[in-house]
């Protein structure tokens, strides 16, 4: 049995699907970086109204659970705080090989400066397990 790899989990502001939306699509992913800056005048806690992750997976089959945690960290590395960002199933069609997948969230909680984590997990047997992350800085502008 082949084990199911995430070849990319990459964070964007916009993703889209180029037409025709289809089985096996182009996406192009909009407003991708690992920083996030926020307006001088922001109050914390703020939210990133739309945040995009997309994902490629390798070896899928049947249909999975996953889980996307949002973690940040305090300076010495140490998590500081986990926001559940939402709960998501994909189905792999039958001999499919890859597949890519863009998952949305809505109006994600950012509690504060400094660095986060976003963390894709799959259900499996009772537990999450990490099978992917995408790092980002948040900053505020003079």
């Amino acid at each position: 049995m082949s084990r199911l790899v995430v070849q990319h989990w990459i964070a964007c502001l916009e993703s889209q699907a180029v037409p025709p939306v289809g089985v096996n699509n182009l996406y192009n992913l909009l407003g991708v970086g690992h920083v996030f800056a926020f307006a001088a005048d922001v109050e914390f806690p703020a939210v990133i109204p739309e945040l995009n992750m997309f994902a490629r997976f390798v070896n899928g089959t049947g249909v999975m659970q996953f889980e996307a945690e949002l973690v940040w960290f305090r300076p010495s590395g140490r998590v500081r705080s986990v926001e559940n960002l939402g709960f998501n199933q994909v189905t792999f069609r039958t001999g499919e090989f890859r597949r890519d997948v863009s998952f949305r969230y809505w109006n994600v909680p950012i509690a504060g400066v400094g660095e986060y984590a976003v963390r894709l997990c799959r259900h499996r047997r009772g537990r999450l397990r990490v099978l992917a992350n995408e790092y980002f800085s948040v900053e505020q502008q003079p």
